[in-house]
């Protein structure tokens, strides 16, 4: 699923179905409006152990839009891992709004 932390209440905001190469590629595309949205400083690709082949898809898109100065990827820490698992990715940013 999508999970989207809004005004500090996270929620679930859609649900991806399918091989998980196509639905994290997905998600990222899905989020375009949001970018477009974020303050322009960075962005974060933030996975927890997703095969690096994926991770650099979802890099050179957001890359491509040319909206982020600094795409930083970082792995997730224990707390994320745990809960989610392996093979979870995000894309984080901080709204304008």
């Amino acid at each position: 699923p999508r999970i989207e932390v809004i005004s500090g209440a996270m929620s679930s905001a859609k649900k991806y179905r399918g091989n998980i190469r196509k639905a994290i590629l997905d998600y990222a595309r899905d989020m375009e409006d949001a970018y477009r949205n974020a303050k322009r400083d960075r962005v974060f690709i933030t996975h927890s152990g997703c095969e690096p082949s994926v991770v650099e898809e979802v890099r050179r898109y957001l890359f491509d839009l040319c909206l982020f100065h600094e795409i930083l990827i970082t792995r997730a820490g224990g707390v994320v891992s745990s809960h989610c698992g392996p093979g979870t990715l995000g894309v984080l940013f901080i709204s304008e709004e």
